[in-house]
């Protein structure tokens, strides 16, 4: 595969993980019994202590709604867009033959990790790290170390082939003419 290539799919790979990221923190919250304490905490973070609050009966609060909005899609943007970096560097760094074995996972989670902290630090807070605590931050990117470097494996795996016929057709040939 070529660079570009690896980094594309590379690219998918953080996406993937940005993903497990995200979906990890709000299956950890629904086992707290704190629904929603993650997405809380970082949106205080990103959009002050107030956190969301929508005031849609005038214009000034239609304003704020909207800009709070915009803020919410830019921190989500950059979420992925880390990710998505975190992604081509390791697919880069680990071409498919390295993938295999424990080092990968082990490098690609210290990246998620960092990443995932650039991204709550970039918001103006590191108080929201805290209140996740740092074996939450670790085991998730963990986790999203080892969807990165599966993501990327999998795209590694060779296409099936279709084995042919007695009569010379391929498989799916045959069940479409029969």
């Amino acid at each position: 595969m070529s660079l570009f290539g690896r980094a594309v799919r590379g690219a998918e790979a953080g996406a993937v993980a940005a993903l497990g990221v995200a979906a990890s923190f709000f299956v950890l919250d629904l086992i707290r019994f704190e629904p929603l304490a993650t997405a809380s905490a970082l949106s205080g973070a990103a959009l002050g202590p107030g956190g969301l609050q929508l005031d849609l009966t005038s214009v000034s609060g239609l304003i704020a709604g909207l800009s709070t909005a915009y803020r919410i899609a830019i921190f989500t943007g950059v979420h992925f867009l880390v990710f998505g970096l975190v992604g081509i560097v390791t697919a880069v760094v680990f071409d498919g033959g390295s993938r295999g074995g424990f080092k990968p996972i082990v490098v690609a989670a210290v990246l998620c990790t960092v990443a995932f902290s650039a991204t709550v630090a970039g918001s103006g807070s590191v108080v929201a790290l805290e209140s996740l605590g740092p074996l939450a931050v670790v085991a998730v990117n963990a986790f999203a170390g080892v969807l990165l470097i599966g993501w990327l494996r999998l795209g590694d795996m060779p296409e099936p082939e279709v084995q042919p016929q007695a009569d010379g057709r391929r498989g799916e040939e045959q069940a479409a003419g029969s």
